[in-house]
């Protein structure tokens, strides 16, 4: 008779990085280990693992919720693996992030697909805003971004208060990992009025977040970083953000997917819209 197989909720630790990047790589995601340890180390991350199956225990479902501050957390990485699919284990993790945070009093948001969306708006999500994500195989024709400033640790000073009045919650520890590792350009406006970071992903360099005073200024941060950067890139616009996204076009940039930005809760409208020109992924904001 072969063995009875077991599903058991289990809360993520760093030592489960290597097989929620499995996770994440079968869905063919973007994300790589150094994303899963930020994610873990500073969320509600919780998985699912098969239990008696021949090869041992195997994690088959993830989700997270990280806290903004006190009011906004983010809900991401809700994944489940292809041969455990239809069983309702993503709604099982889901209302326990939902419940976490609900104790905490943190207010849920996150980026949903279309099919996502779907799923999350029974559970009282409601769309405040759409982006799509624009790829492109690199080498993209455009100015150096001349006088735009290469950004370090130290500027974290003005760069976290910034991002957290047009995001619309501090999400210090996200720019700090990001700066700190070093391995793609981080660009400022000259005024400390703008920024854009980048990092390294599992199919591409993925920009964002681009935060600047108008449209003008972040056309010229995106430039700027494109000049840097070798090889394929993503990035995640805001469709309301029309200059932009007529300047992926203009430069060749094809859609992927679309994303809903959700919130549940009695907070359906945060931060400041004008100013935030692309996201730093479906997974931090």
């Amino acid at each position: 008779m072969a063995p009875t197989e077991a599903i058991v909720r289990i809360a993520l630790t760093e030592a489960h990085v290597p097989a929620a990047q499995r996770l994440s790589d079968e869905a063919q995601w973007n994300q790589v280990a150094a994303d899963w340890r930020m994610m873990v180390r500073h969320g509600h991350a919780i998985g699912i693992v098969t239990q008696g199956n021949d090869a041992g225990d195997a994690l088959v479902s993830s989700a997270l919720a990280m806290p903004f501050g006190p009011t906004v957390a983010w809900i991401s990485m809700v994944l489940v693996s292809a041969s455990q699919r239809r069983k309702g284990l993503a709604s099982r993790l889901m209302a326990d992030c939902i419940a976490w945070l609900s104790a905490r009093g943190n207010e849920a948001a996150l980026d949903a697909t279309a099919a996502g969306a779907q799923v999350y708006r029974p559970l009282g999500f409601e769309t405040v805003r759409r982006m799509t994500r624009w790829q492109h195989t690199g080498n993209s024709a455009v100015a150096s971004g001349a006088g735009l400033r290469n950004l370090t640790v130290d500027d974290l000073t003005w760069i976290t208060p910034l991002d957290g009045v047009v995001f619309g919650a501090p999400r210090d520890f996200v720019l700090r990992d990001l700066l700190m590792r070093g391995d793609r350009p981080a660009l400022g406006l000259p005024g400390q009025d703008g920024f854009v970071l980048a990092r390294s992903g599992r199919n591409a360099t993925s920009i964002g977040p681009l935060l600047a005073p108008d449209a003008e200024a972040a056309i010229r941060l995106l430039h700027g970083m494109l000049a840097r950067i070798d090889g394929p890139v993503f990035i995640d616009i805001f469709d309301d953000q029309s200059a932009m996204v007529a300047e992926m076009q203009r430069l060749g940039f094809q859609r992927q997917r679309d994303f809903e930005r959700m919130v549940r809760g009695n907070t359906k409208h945060f931060g400041d819209p004008a100013r935030y020109f692309a996201a730093a992924g479906p997974e931090l904001g």
